[in-house]
């Protein structure tokens, strides 16, 4: 026993200079997401309303009176809804098209190099110039969508897209689409990189029809990578600010997510309670999604 304390003692000593250097990283973790989930999980069933900040029942236990509140708000069920649609249409959008630019730019091509540089130009630019432009895109007024469809005929007259329950949410979704898809295309690309060329030779010579070649080759391949960057698209899709940023989950709540409903709740109503409960039932669901994804895929080898 004492000789294991003395090795233990040892090898912290030698690796201490390591340790050091994680530090940093291992407090930053600590201090800006484990703290705010465990602080956030424990406000949820917490009176916690900052309207009612003097009365009585003022940081007092809930229970679960929070988590009731949410499920009897219109709000909430309507933005349960919402998110599974934003969630797939998202996914499957930028998946597509990742995809299909990925392979497209995997090819021996003219000016590829500069065709790989524009392709990561909407990765690069901040999220609020993203809303800005975008938003004047959807414009009424002076909206370059509005002028050519007038011109083109396809509208009468000029339409307010973001305040039009039936196109907001679309709007939002182009913008959500080009502003993710290099995340996900760079994470292919890198994969079919990695494939030798004699692989594809050996499926040609078997006859492989280029669809085939994706699907019993190429696919099986870049799965591993394809999971990865699709648990955390799946991530950041839900945890987007985009419908906040763009029409604040309007018009009517047509675009409210589980994400919004919870900024709502905490920053306009001041009810940290339900917000934080909110937040806890959309980490549950981030968490059951990727798992259930992770699941099909296993299940697939």
């Amino acid at each position: 026993m004492e000789s294991k304390l003395i090795y233990h003692k040892r090898n912290f000593k030698k690796n201490l200079p390591g340790y050091l250097l994680l530090a940093p990283a291992t407090i930053a973790v600590l201090a800006l997401s484990i703290y705010p989930m465990i602080r956030g999980i424990f406000l949820s069933f917490m009176n916690y309303n900052l309207v009612r900040a003097r009365g009585d029942s003022f940081q007092t236990f809930a229970g679960l009176e929070n988590y009731k509140k949410i499920f009897v708000n219109e709000i909430f069920l309507k933005s349960i809804g919402n998110t599974i649609k934003w969630t797939l249409v998202n996914l499957i959008v930028q998946l597509v098209v990742a995809m299909l630019l990925a392979l497209a730019l995997n090819q021996k091509l003219r000016g590829r190099a500069a065709f790989r540089i524009l392709t990561l130009v909407p990765w690069a630019v901040p999220p609020y110039i993203a809303v800005m432009t975008f938003t004047f895109l959807y414009s009424a007024q002076v909206g370059i969508l509005n002028i050519l469809a007038v011109r083109l005929g396809v509208v009468a007259e000029a339409v307010s897209w973001l305040g039009n329950k039936g196109s907001a949410f679309w709007c939002i979704v182009a913008l959500s689409v080009w502003k993710g898809m290099p995340f996900q295309m760079v994470f292919i690309l890198t994969a079919l990189q990695g494939i030798p060329g004699e692989v594809y030779e050996s499926a040609k010579i078997d006859g492989g029809s280029a669809w085939q070649i994706f699907w019993k080759v190429t696919l099986p391949i870049i799965k591993e990578p394809l999971m990865l960057t699709t648990v955390l698209n799946v991530i950041g899709i839900l945890s987007s600010f985009y419908p906040w940023m763009m029409t604040e989950g309007g018009p009517l709540y047509s675009t409210e997510t589980i994400y919004t409903f919870a900024y709502r709740q905490a920053f306009v109503n001041h009810d940290f309670g339900t917000a934080s409960a909110s937040a806890v039932l959309l980490f549950i669901f981030t968490t059951i999604l990727t798992w259930i994804y992770l699941r099909i895929i296993r299940e697939k080898n």
